[in-house]
């Protein structure tokens, strides 16, 4: 059997998701960086901004999962309750973070806000100071140093990112090597491999030959994967031959595992038995 991954999940949270005001790009984000370290994502959920659905969600995906990830409501606004969530989920009250309230300031200065932050000011720095109101005992990491904003880590693996995708991303880049890296006692981690072929089969005929393959290579921890009329973004596959029984809508077959030499000799095997071809991989 294949060694065991760390297993993670993603939360996002917001009622402009859930209504389709906003893409949600940040999970994918997520998955393509769990994918590249070696982390198996299990599972994405999306919630409201409502403290019984943000809590009954983290506390699952907590207790399930090595690694939970966090995105949005953790702004100014009175729908921003992630943070008052978290606390209400494992106990604990909310305390302003003086460190995170410096770090506001310092930064805010040099931008020219008119309200800086404070707990006792106006109505304005009030709401800019809920910002720095964490679940008491949460671990604070400021993974990149041109944001004020920290990374909130509650109940040892619950890690709380804002919602803005550019600064999702920025974060998420400087601190998940680190936190797998310290998770993995610091051994090296393999990553996932992927391979892509595709065929002008029907699926109907990849089919029996997907599961005689899944089967063969399942103690390897290999995938396998079907996604008919589909090529990764940029990528033209071959054209069509004439061959009796072919249509002209491409399936790409998908394998997926951390020991490279397997994949590539699954692959291989879809080839020969589909009469398929490669579909280089993009990110």
């Amino acid at each position: 059997q294949p060694p065991r991954s760390l297993t993670a999940a993603f939360c996002v949270i917001g009622d402009e998701i859930l209504n389709g005001k906003v893409l949600d790009v940040n999970s994918h984000f997520f998955a393509k960086r769990c994918f590249e370290l070696g982390v198996e994502m299990e599972k994405i959920e999306v919630v409201a901004d409502k403290h019984e659905a943000i809590c009954a969600s983290i506390k699952q995906l907590s207790s399930t999962h090595d690694i939970v990830f966090t995105s949005g409501g953790i702004g100014p606004t009175h729908d921003d309750i992630t943070y008052s969530a978290l606390a209400r989920a494992f106990g604990s009250k909310l305390e302003y973070s003086a460190r995170t309230l410096d770090r506001m300031r310092d930064i805010m200065k040099d931008q020219d806000v008119a309200h800086l932050p404070d707990p006792h000011g106006s109505p304005e720095q009030i709401a800019g100071a809920r910002m720095a109101l964490f679940p008491a005992g949460a671990t604070l990491t400021f993974p990149c140093g041109e944001f004020w904003v920290p990374v909130v880590c509650v109940a040892r693996n619950i890690h709380v990112f804002p919602g803005i995708p550019k600064l999702f991303e920025k974060m998420v880049d400087a601190y998940l090597p680190t936190l797998v890296s310290t998770l993995s006692d610091k051994q090296p981690v393999q990553a996932f491999s992927r391979a892509l072929v595709g065929t002008w089969s029907r699926e109907s005929v990849v089919a029996p030959v997907l599961t005689r393959l899944q089967d063969q290579y399942s103690r390897f921890g290999i995938r396998l994967g079907s996604y008919p009329a589909w090529v990764p973004e940029g990528q033209r596959p071959a054209a069509a031959g004439g061959s009796k029984g072919l249509h002209r809508s491409v399936v790409v077959l998908s394998v997926v595992g951390k020991n490279k030499d397997q994949v590539e000799r699954c692959s291989l095997d879809l080839r020969k038995q589909l009469d398929g071809f490669d579909v280089p991989a993009t990110e």
